[in-house]
């Protein structure tokens, strides 16, 4: 409870013009006359005076005192108002700034779901694509046959390694051909000549071409679907491209293999496929010992075999 309030010093001023019309009343009560001409007791103005000056001078003074000491305590009790809103209103920012935050980092939660959803969605429909094309490549394979007479055929991948053997019979007499042409010997194929690299690349790009000739119908759609399914890989990009690339790789039997190895340094893959099979390493686990010749190796950088 407040000791003095502007009511305290209403009641003082109050007081005070009552004093002043009880002095009036004591003092000058009896020296009021109405002839003008009658001398007023100037001792008794003089104490009027000093009670006027004396006793409700202090009580207006002191009235003054409790009006500005009032309006002080007032003034400070808005400012400690003011300082509790102000304290209030900056608790309520800081928890507005961690709403934000708490918002921020659920939208951050919310984004990252997001996009592993995108990416796992995006890995599904690859990967349907993808397997979708191996199935598409095994019945191609399945549908490729040969036939050693009018009555024995081979279906599938029994069928590469005899396309295989008659790539190796086209070689072989494209070899013996230039053996005796320009080194004027009988050939034998235990011999060994000196044959440069260029001479060993055209042999074995003009066997395999002829050869690939006879049989574009079944091997151009098989080579195809392979490179276009390698391709995809590439295009798409996903986590573990070699992991997917490595399914296909995983698929070739040995005579694939080695056709896969001639089809791509042949004019037919070269410039498109050739990259690819550099690139992811298509040749690794290949047996070099089956190739036409032991120099063919060469014909590929040694990350096509990693």
């Amino acid at each position: 409870m407040k000791l003095f309030t502007e009511t305290t010093s209403k009641a003082l001023v109050v007081i005070g013009i009552s004093l002043f019309a009880l002095g009036i009343v004591f003092f000058l009560w009896n020296d009021i006359s109405y002839d003008i001409t009658k001398r007023i007791d100037s001792s008794k103005v003089g104490q009027f005076g000093d009670y006027i000056g004396g006793l409700i001078g202090s009580l207006w003074a002191l009235a003054g005192v409790i009006l500005f000491y009032v309006a002080l305590t007032d003034q400070r009790e808005d400012i400690k108002t003011n300082r509790e809103v102000l304290i209030t209103q900056v608790k309520a920012l800081e928890q507005q700034i961690v709403e934000f935050d708490l918002q921020r980092e659920e939208m951050e939660l919310t984004r990252k779901v997001f996009t592993e959803q995108s990416k796992t969605l995006k890995t599904q429909q690859f990967e349907s694509t993808f397997f979708n094309s191996m199935n598409l490549l095994n019945n191609i394979i399945e549908n490729i046959n040969y036939s050693t007479s009018p009555d024995i055929t081979y279906y599938g991948r029994d069928s590469f390694e005899y396309l295989y053997q008659e790539l190796t019979g086209y070689y072989q007499k494209l070899k013996g051909e230039y053996v005796l042409r320009n080194l004027q010997l009988v050939y034998s194929p235990s011999a060994k000549f000196n044959i440069s690299d260029a001479v060993y690349k055209d042999l074995a790009c003009q066997s395999y071409e002829e050869f690939f000739d006879k049989h574009q119908s079944d091997l151009g759609h098989y080579f195809r679907t392979i490179y276009n399914i390698i391709k995809f890989v590439s295009d798409n990009k996903p986590e573990n491209p070699k992991y997917y690339t490595g399914l296909v790789r995983a698929q070739l039997s040995t005579f694939e293999h080695l056709l896969l190895f001639y089809n791509c340094f042949s004019e037919y893959g070269e410039e498109k496929f050739q990259p690819y099979v550099i690139e992811f390493s298509l040749l690794d686990n290949m047996p070099t010992s089956r190739l036409l010749d032991e120099e063919h190796e060469s014909f590929y950088p040694t990350k096509a075999y990693e």
